[in-house]
């Protein structure tokens, strides 16, 4: 019944699929913002320190001597990807992915509204 979405103010389907895809950018977002707020509160102020880091001079050297210096970045590289799964640092993370994530539906709702719905 084309009646119905004239009532509802949803006369062209593809407004309603963007509507629907901003709706559920909209929850994914502020979901990710809460969640990154309660893993923020709740984190420790400062993370565990390692005795055996990539940042120790004896450490460098010796991974530099065994694998050369594209050892030596893969495991900085590595203990960064690492540092960002703790602490404070995952709430900023979840907060990135919940805005990149909440930003990707946007785009799907923008491109699928062009499209028109079939009758």
């Amino acid at each position: 019944m084309s009646g119905d979405n004239e009532l509802n103010g949803d006369s062209n389907p593809a407004t309603s699929v963007r509507k629907r895809w901003n709706s559920i950018g909209v929850g994914v977002l502020l979901a990710g913002l809460i969640a990154a707020a309660i893993l923020y509160a709740a984190a420790p102020a400062t993370p565990a320190a390692s005795p055996y880091s990539v940042a120790d001079p004896r450490y460098q050297i010796e991974l530099q001597r065994i694998g050369g210096n594209a050892a030596v970045l893969m495991a900085q590289l590595h203990q960064w990807f690492d540092s960002l799964w703790h602490g404070r640092a995952l709430a900023y993370t979840v907060a990135v992915l919940g805005a990149a994530l909440a930003g990707g539906c946007f785009f799907v709702g923008f491109f699928l509204a062009d499209e028109e719905a079939p009758r």
